[in-house]
């Protein structure tokens, strides 16, 4: 691996953290080291020195983003996310290495973006420990970053990396060298490592319906909306029927891509495409039972009580009838009735009432009282869309534009009020169950949204999408020291989170906190620069402190950044303008009465 002097690293970790607020301490300096491994060469540069020059001269913004999802590839652990392994060591891959066993053929895996290797490696544990042989198993393990693979290849891990690995694990599998551990080559037999961007438009090392089993997560968060589903296209025709994609607990394809079917494994949930999925069929299967090995009924007795007896009727083939199902949303409460709207409170601070600004973003006021809405939002809606009516062209200073909320007919049953807070259910998805709280939200019931998020959170520590609403509902009921504390749990989980550095400079904006509003959304938009809602709520923080040759700038780049795909934010805001119609609407018009005003 590459040389790098002390001095060099703590120069580019003071530059991480000044320009995208990348904090990294000394025990991750080995993330810069590989960084700078993978980027160097594509520059044509030998010395560390030479690169951090190229950082602070021209041109060097651009390539501090291209490093920056490489710094992050260190952030990971071994046997990451106990419920999702649980439910691999306890039902998946028990249940795959039965299955192809009988069907006289490896299972199939693939660890995408594995960084370090330590997913792979805890992967390929389980499977020893389950008696699977690596001859058994094909283990497949990728990452866009050489320099890590190679490291991966290498099996070599600092005590504190391998420090949630068992003793007996440790004992079994890895030999201590000098600073830790190195996996055994029995161990590292069942891994064949290789490079692979995710983000091609074909997988030519993966065969259509060959995977039992993808594994991608903490990876697509840093992808847009289009990238994520032509990435999911194709991890579905990699799928067999019946095949299981894992993504990170920050990760959700709800409202973003439907083709895969969600399902529960012991506590987790994770996708799977559909059996009966007849567009990619994949090739018959053999069902010769392994020789010399039993019916798995006879081998190993189930549980009444266990998933596995389920599992193993979902990943049959599809004439095989289905017992388990998720449950449904009840649809029969519902009745007619007429389309709500919206009061949205004044932005600022003070207690006392004013107008709406046109092309400002409402807020709520810590003393105003909450938004009231005329009936609850249906199931499938996850927030608002605001817009703003426009006067005509050359209209005067009266006309001016009017917030409204354009929320879609609904039909509830009456129900008489109630200050108890509402059973949340824990047996529904994560998004499904934040989806409950964003439409109290919507509602104005800001406690029962609050009291729902931190049920999920209690449940679900590291559900980014939860952590996010939370932070958002507190920074609307004016608890910022708390709005605060939830966008930076946020960023620990996801250091390159633009979401929480959006919301943060949301929050101090409502706070009066211009200077750290400022800032936060200027590290948002280094991290993405083609966010039009950055832009937008920059340009806001501006005219707040009277610059408004620079609140015309950044209105302009949000105009500008709308030619480029908008992906929607995680987490929930219910007065955030989330289309690219209302934010160029929004947007012009500010910029138009700023074109009214002379110049300072």
């Amino acid at each position: 691996m590459l040389t790098a002097s002390q001095k060099v690293l703590q120069q580019l970790a003071a530059l991480l953290l000044e320009r995208a607020g990348l904090k990294i301490t000394p025990d991750g300096f080995h993330s810069l080291r590989l960084a700078l491994s993978a980027r160097m060469p594509v520059l044509g540069l030998e010395e560390p020195e030479h690169y951090i020059q190229r950082l602070t001269g021209a041109g060097g913004e651009e390539e501090l983003r291209s490093l920056l999802p490489l710094v992050t590839v260190g952030h990971t652990e071994f046997f990451r996310d106990a419920k999702q392994f649980r439910a691999l060591e306890k039902s998946v891959l028990p249940e795959l290495v039965s299955r192809s066993r009988r069907e006289m053929r490896k299972v199939s895996i693939w660890s995408a973006g594995c960084a370090t290797g330590e997913e792979p490696y805890s992967l390929a544990m389980v499977l020893a420990e389950l008696g699977a042989l690596s001859l058994e198993v094909d283990l497949w393990a990728t990452d866009l970053n050489l320099a890590a693979v190679e490291a991966a290849k290498q099996g070599r891990f600092t005590s504190r990396r391998a420090i949630s690995i068992n003793q007996t694990r440790l004992t079994r599998f890895f030999k201590p060298v000098e600073e830790g551990y190195e996996a055994l080559p029995a161990l590292r037999e069942y891994i064949r490592f290789d490079g692979q961007n995710l983000a091609v438009p074909v997988f030519d090392k993966v065969a259509l319906s060959s995977l039992d089993l993808i594994l991608c997560r903490n990876v697509i968060i840093y992808f847009d909306l289009p990238t994520i589903r032509g990435l999911m296209d194709r991890f579905l025709a990699a799928l067999r029927p019946g095949g299981l994609l894992f993504l990170g607990y920050s990760e959700s394809l709800f409202k973003v891509y439907d083709r895969f079917e969600m399902i529960e494994v012991d506590g987790a949930f994770v996708y799977r495409r559909p059996l009966n999925d007849k567009s990619m069929r994949a090739p018959p299967l053999r069902i010769t039972p392994y020789p010399g090995e039993p019916e798995v009924a006879a081998r190993r007795p189930v549980p009444a009580d266990a998933f596995t007896a389920d599992l193993r009727k979902r990943m049959l083939p599809e004439d095989v009838p289905l017992t388990t199902r998720l449950p449904a949303v009840s649809a029969s409460s519902v009745a007619a009735h007429g389309s709500p709207s919206v009061t949205l409170p004044a932005l600022g601070a003070s207690s006392s009432p004013r107008s709406v600004v046109p092309g400002r973003l409402p807020a709520v006021s810590p003393h105003s009282p909450l938004p009231a809405i005329a009936a609850p939002l249906p199931s499938s809606v996850a927030r608002s869309r605001v817009t703003a009516e426009l006067p005509t062209v050359g209209s005067g200073d009266s006309a001016r534009p009017r917030i409204t909320t354009e929320l879609p007919a609904v039909a509830t049953t009456p129900r008489a009020p109630t200050v108890e807070v509402p059973a949340w259910p824990t047996l529904l998805p994560p998004a499904e169950r934040l989806a409950m709280a964003v439409r109290k939200m919507a509602q104005g019931d800001f406690s029962a949204a609050i009291a729902g998020v931190q049920r999920l959170l209690a449940d679900e520590p590291s559900d980014l999408d939860g952590l996010l609403t939370l932070g958002n509902l507190f920074s609307l009921t004016g608890r910022i020291p708390e709005a605060r504390e939830a966008f930076a749990q946020a960023i620990q989980r996801e250091p390159l989170c633009v979401e929480a550095r959006v919301f943060g400079g949301v929050a101090a904006l409502q706070a009066g906190e211009l200077s750290e509003a400022r800032s936060e959304l200027g590290k948002a938009l280094f991290l993405e620069p083609t966010l039009a809602i950055g832009h937008y709520l920059l340009a806001q923080v501006h005219e707040r402190t009277q610059d408004h040759e620079a609140a015309r700038r950044s209105y302009r780049n949000a105009i500008a950044q709308l030619r480029f795909p908008q992906r929607p934010l995680a987490g929930h805001y219910p007065e955030m303008p989330d289309s690219a119609d209302a934010i160029s609407r929004a947007a012009r018009y500010a910029l138009a009465a700023l074109e009214e005003q002379p110049l300072r």
